[in-house]
């Protein structure tokens, strides 16, 4: 143990944490799924509870890059990791949330299959598969365990990995949704008593803006223009998010997507405020640390009296892990279902061993992934950044026009976008300076080449 990390914990903070972790694990495995439809989208039963707070505690799993990001640039949290995503799901709530539930469809490559054909649904799904395995999430916990108990990193990935997922290969979706419930209460009780606890220690608005650094109480937080901009390209990955096409599929009627979703972007602010709050509350307080990611406990350590601290602590693992199951689990679907299973013959007990078996393989190259990296940020920006020019502008002709883009020019265009824009990425590793080539994000080059290569399809299929 560390003495940054329980060392300053109670045996009643020991007790809330173990309690919290054993609960959400024995919701996990309380029940098994049913049928096939029953694991992958919990037999289209969500309730509006269920399906809102499944959303929030899902979507919002990178809280120790929150941490880093709101300690160095302070309110441009709120303009980098909130504003741009509430854009998104908001035009997803509006224009997308119904329709997808009305299709009756299992998974976004069901749509690209009825568009563009069996070879654009399948690559869809293996794009899919490759972004949504949770190692940026995996990551975050295994850093903040290693925090908690000093154990070494690598044991502390597995620890947090084996927790946050061996319940998916009983219940499925079901599993994910009950714990996700109970991990909405935690997250929000444990942030909510942070930002009491530091408002009436030391007072709210005057404090910071007497203490903290000018430039964090801008938008973009001291950094250019251009590094703020890039997010709310990046953003539109909520578009094409798995997880809400998931959730919509598995809601109960139509008519609660678009009111949960509303629901969800509200709380997600709620949620912002809170931690772009804390962050700031962090930078004053703590002065210069060495790992900004563990800007939130270190604060809470300093804070929060015994069985709080306990209670903020659930709270962060709690967030993390809500995000780590539904995304395994979605990446598992993904390489089982719409990859390897996408068969005429393929049974309902086949492609639920399928789906079983991605998870594994998701769970096997996350944990690789997670244990050689170090910035989470920059995997989500990674991410991002070649998953939307793969995928963006084919989802919206696939879901909004009569006459999409013909299969051929379609896979051509996710190929050849996402391979430029991955390609674009790496260039940082061969520039003297680590910049990208000629100065251009990987998205801007991805996004133009997608419009490209579907325009320039589409003109020679007038011409022929």
């Amino acid at each position: 143990m560390t003495e940054s990390g329980l060392a300053h914990a109670s045996t009643l903070d020991l007790t809330i944490v173990a309690v919290s972790v054993l609960a959400v694990f024995a919701l996990g495995v309380w029940k098994p799924s049913g049928t096939f439809g029953d694991y992958l989208i919990a037999g289209r039963k969500l309730s509006a509870p269920a399906f809102m707070m499944s959303l929030v505690t899902s979507w919002y799993g990178g809280i120790l890059g929150v941490s880093e990001y709101s300690y160095l640039y302070g309110l441009s949290n709120w303009f980098v990791f909130g504003v741009p995503y509430y854009l998104y799901a908001l035009l997803f709530a509006l224009f997308l949330a119904k329709r997808a539930r009305h299709s009756e469809l299992l998974s976004l490559p069901d749509r690209f299959a009825s568009a563009y054909g069996e070879r654009a649904a399948k690559l869809c799904g293996g794009i899919i598969f490759l972004t949504t395995m949770p190692a940026a999430y995996l990551l975050m916990l295994g850093k903040l365990l290693q925090w908690m108990f000093g154990w070494s990193y690598p044991v502390s990935l597995l620890v947090g990995t084996a927790a946050s997922t061996l319940y998916l290969f009983r219940g499925g979706l079901r599993s994910v949704v009950r714990t996700d419930m109970l991990q909405f209460l935690l997250m929000y009780a444990g942030f909510a008593v942070m930002i009491v606890a530091l408002f009436l220690q030391y007072g709210g608005l005057s404090f910071i803006q007497a203490n903290a650094p000018r430039e964090l109480l801008t938008p973009t937080g001291g950094q250019t223009i251009g590094a703020v901009l890039v997010w709310y390209f990046i953003a539109s990955t909520a578009l094409i998010e798995p997880l809400f096409y998931e959730r919509a599929f598995a809601a109960k009627s139509e008519r609660i997507v678009l009111p949960g979703m509303l629901a969800a972007i509200f709380f997600w602010a709620v949620f912002d405020f809170m931690t772009t709050s804390a962050g700031l509350y962090a930078r004053v307080l703590l002065g210069n640390i060495d790992s900004p990611i563990f800007a939130f406990p270190e604060l809470a350590s300093r804070v929060l009296p015994a069985g709080l601290f306990g209670l903020f602590l659930a709270a962060l693992i709690a967030t993390v892990a809500s995000s780590i199951d539904s995304y395994m689990f979605l990446a598992g679907a993904a390489l089982g279902r719409d990859v390897l299973g996408r068969r005429k013959d393929a049974g309902e007990r086949e492609l639920q061993k399928l789906v079983k078996i991605g998870s594994v393989v998701a769970a096997l190259l996350a944990f690789a992934l997670a244990l050689f990296s170090e910035s989470v940020i920059t995997l989500w920006h990674a991410i991002g950044s070649i998953a939307a020019p793969a995928l963006l502008l084919p989802a919206l002709f696939a879901w909004f026009s009569s006459s999409p883009p013909r299969p051929a020019t379609t896979l051509f265009s996710m190929l050849g976008a996402g391979s430029l824009a991955l390609m674009w990425r790496l260039s940082s590793f061969w520039t003297a300076d680590g910049s990208y080539w000629i100065g251009i994000e990987p998205i801007y080059v991805g996004l133009v080449a997608s419009a490209l290569i579907i325009f320039a399809g589409s003109m020679v299929e007038k011409r022929t």
